[in-house]
């Protein structure tokens, strides 16, 4: 680590939670917060798409099995993308990657395309979390890093809630669409939002 970034990271550990750590948390928790929804509302969604495709037990199942499937590939490749294009980088492009791959599962027109769509939002939402982690962690100070990262953490639970409220409000409305459809858009708004965060200078060191 170079002398320069020594002194930076000596003097972010040094200082007191502020206004620009309580941002992160939240550009870094809502994003959690969209994933968690996304992932517990399939549960409210899959019957209607099951009549809506009309399918049997073993292809509604790999609805899940590709957010999953996803997932496995977003968290396996993402760290090694973000030590080698930077944290910021990822933060926020996982975060589109998982609003784009949202907006596609809105708009499929028929079950495989769906199942694309799953893959999609699961590699941008298995990316995301250990990316945000990493660069809460990274920038905030020493002595309040555990405290940063539970707090971070709790936004899950924040999306269990609102994956809940959508599927009794937006499901029996509008659709299983509108439903994910909701979670694309503010999810952009926060990646575009994200764009504004520093590097993290233990990556830049």
């Amino acid at each position: 680590m170079s002398p320069v970034a020594e002194s930076f990271v000596a003097r972010l550990d040094a200082v007191s939670p502020n206004r620009f750590h309580w941002r992160l948390l939240v550009l870094a928790g809502v994003g959690w917060m969209f994933d968690a929804m996304d992932v517990l509302m399939l549960g409210f969604l899959i019957p209607p798409i099951v009549r809506e495709f009309s399918l049997d037990a073993s292809r509604a199942g790999l609805i899940a099995s590709a957010t999953a499937l996803g997932m496995f590939v977003g968290a396996a490749v993402s760290g090694r993308l973000a030590d080698r294009y930077g944290r910021r980088v990822m933060f926020t492009t996982t975060l589109v990657i998982f609003s784009g791959g949202a907006a596609l599962s809105a708009l499929a027109p028929s079950f495989e395309a769906l199942l694309v769509a799953r893959i999609v939002a699961g590699i941008g939402l298995g990316g995301e979390l250990p990316v945000a982690a990493t660069l809460v962690s990274e920038l905030s100070p020493r002595a309040q890093r555990g405290r940063m990262i539970v707090l971070l953490e709790s936004f899950w639970a924040y999306g269990t809630i609102l994956a809940g409220v959508v599927a009794i409000t937006v499901l029996p409305n509008f659709g299983w669409r509108w439903a994910f459809a909701i979670g694309a858009l503010p999810a952009l708004y926060v990646a575009y939002l994200r764009r504004a965060l520093p590097e993290s200078p233990r990556y830049l060191a």
